[in-house]
């Protein structure tokens, strides 16, 4: 072996030395620790908690999954579907939770252990201007639209079993119904209600009365890997509803601060 021969296979030998090195250093990198999937389930057509802005999906509760993501080092991987299978999206373990106004209940507890709340809100219903309900009571022998599965349907059926209901897929075959005339009112959180009515103009008005007072938090598996997510989100929320920068994205999508419920 001639010298420049030695000299050429030491600096193969060292090239490749350095990109292996290179390598373990990117891997123990934060940059490369950022990458960290998290799943989340949501519809990204339920305005203003999670919808689509051009091809961006935003939205309060959007907002908030990405704050706290960010803070936890995670890259959030939205996994939509109509609001009916998100739950069972979760149960299955294809998301680590949900991004989507979901209400805290007895029920869903039996199942699913929760993130410290970080939305409060009540349900109502909305009907047109030109109509004559007033209260949900006046509502009794109409009916409502509601969506498939929302906890907006349970509590208006609990609240008046004899306001009729109609259910569908999505809000806006809901709000369509409403438009058309198919049903007397459509329910949801007040929030939200007074969100749509401004941000599309609509001849609605939101009637007396609440059919629920709910608290709005993160729900996990209960498993290993959800009960240790939920302690890292409830440090995180923490430090968000100290800041003030939760109440501000109320007041960004909402109009005003929902954090407290309706005053």
């Amino acid at each position: 072996m001639t010298r420049r021969q030695g000299w050429t296979k030491v600096f193969f030998k060292l090239t490749l030395f350095i990109a292996a090195l290179a390598s373990v250093i990117s891997l123990a990198s934060p940059a490369f620790a950022a990458q960290k999937i998290l799943k989340v389930g949501t519809t990204g057509e339920s305005f203003p908690t999670s919808f689509k802005k051009g091809d961006k999906l935003v939205g309060f509760d959007v907002e908030i999954t990405k704050l706290v993501a960010k803070r936890l080092g995670y890259k959030v991987k939205f996994v939509t579907s109509d609001f009916s299978g998100l739950m069972g999206q979760l149960d299955s373990g294809k998301v680590d939770t949900l991004s989507q106004n979901f209400a805290v209940t007895a029920d869903r507890k039996k199942k699913f252990t929760y993130s410290t709340p970080y939305n409060h809100y009540a349900t109502s219903v909305a009907v047109l201007k030109s109509s004559n309900y007033k209260t949900l009571k006046s509502l009794e022998g109409k009916t409502v639209g509601a969506v498939v599965a929302s906890e907006n349907t349970t509590a208006l059926k609990d609240y008046d079993s004899k306001i009729n209901i109609k259910t569908y897929d999505t809000r806006d075959e809901m709000y369509q119904a409403l438009n058309s005339g198919h049903v007397e009112g459509v329910v949801n959180t007040i929030p939200v209600l007074k969100a749509t009515i401004n941000q599309k103009k609509l001849p609605w008005r939101v009637v007396k009365g609440q059919a629920s007072d709910t608290q709005v938090a993160f729900p996990f598996k209960k498993n290993a890997h959800g009960k240790a997510l939920q302690k890292k989100f409830n440090k995180e929320l923490k430090v968000l509803k100290k800041d003030g920068q939760i109440k501000k994205l109320a007041i960004k999508y909402f109009g005003y601060d929902t954090t407290k419920g309706e005053q």
